[in-house]
């Protein structure tokens, strides 16, 4: 790899967003040949995740009928084992089968409607001889089908960045920030001559809410960043516990050293108190986080976790 100087910008629409990817330390061909590797992942990921795709992973695992399994890929077998691991530490504050739930709430007075299915209870993972499956458990349900409508647009960007690490280190690039629509970003090494006070490429933390606490400005480095709120979308995030709008916070920042992590638990802190926030984070130490209650009151957990 041919060094360069400077930072080299690129950019691609994918997954209902434009990602941007920001190349440091190498020549502008190079990191151009290296952008096109990292888009093409990007789009191979939305097209195994889209649940408006019948013939994607998902859109297949969302038709799937008591007892029938599917053989999945890795990429769509290590999301899932991702979205169940923050959905059982947050106690379901996070679900990527949330559309299901608000589905039955929906019909609810009917009584030959179901009730919501709980996907670790009804949803097995495991490894098969060269590759892996998931299987639909045959539990008692009086419907046959719409069991499931899996939505991994909570996680599925974060994935997409951590895919596109990989990507990067096969280019042997070792300085690099990607993000995916600004809601979540994912830093590698360091910017080109960083001053050694700010470790790691900066990133803003954006919001109309005045908290002295809250840092405006956060430096990145072998982590990810990402946040939810309700000023662009509104209350756009449910609360699978209960069907509603979360009540929990106006906006939640999370790092953590996966982009996929970071991105559902982004989605999850909306939803807890900030108590259960702050237990979250007392048993996860790599964690870092900024939830925002009110337009003057915030806090922030694990300050030190940003840093290593």
């Amino acid at each position: 790899m041919k060094k360069g100087k400077g930072i080299c910008r690129f950019a691609h629409q994918a997954m209902g967003t434009f990602f941007e990817l920001l190349v440091g330390g190498c020549e502008q061909s190079y990191a151009r040949q290296a952008s096109q590797a990292v888009f093409a992942e990007v789009d191979r990921i939305e097209n195994l995740f889209s649940r408006f795709n019948p013939s994607s992973e998902i859109g297949q695992i969302n038709l799937l009928r008591l007892g029938e399994s599917l053989r999945i890929g890795f990429e769509t077998y290590q999301c899932l084992q991702t979205a169940f691991w923050v959905q059982a530490e947050t106690k379901g504050a996070f679900d990527i089968n949330v559309g299901s739930l608000l589905k039955y709430k929906e019909k609810e007075s009917s009584r030959r409607n179901k009730s919501p299915v709980d996907i670790m209870e009804q949803m097995e993972l495991s490894p098969i001889s060269g590759g892996f499956q998931v299987r639909v458990r045959p539990m008692k349900a009086t419907a046959k089908t719409g069991l499931l409508d899996l939505d991994l647009g909570g996680i599925g960007k974060g994935y997409a960045l951590d895919r596109s690490q990989e990507i990067l280190a096969d280019w042997e690039i070792d300085r690099a920030l990607i993000h995916g629509g600004t809601s979540t970003a994912l830093a590698i090494g360091a910017p080109p001559e960083t001053d050694p006070e700010e470790q790691g490429w900066a990133v803003g933390i954006g919001g109309d809410w005045r908290c002295p606490q809250a840092p405006r400005q956060f430096h990145l480095k072998d982590r990810a960043l990402s946040g939810s709120g309700t000023e662009v979308k509104g209350g756009h995030v449910f609360d699978p516990r209960t069907g509603r709008p979360a009540q929990g916070h106006l906006a939640a920042w999370v790092s953590h050293p996966s982009a996929a992590a970071a991105d559902a638990l982004s989605t999850a802190f909306m939803v807890m108190n900030t108590e259960e926030v702050k237990d979250f984070c007392d048993r996860h130490p790599e964690v870092w986080a900024l939830v925002v209650a009110d337009t003057k009151t915030c806090q922030v957990f694990n300050p030190k976790a940003a840093s290593k």
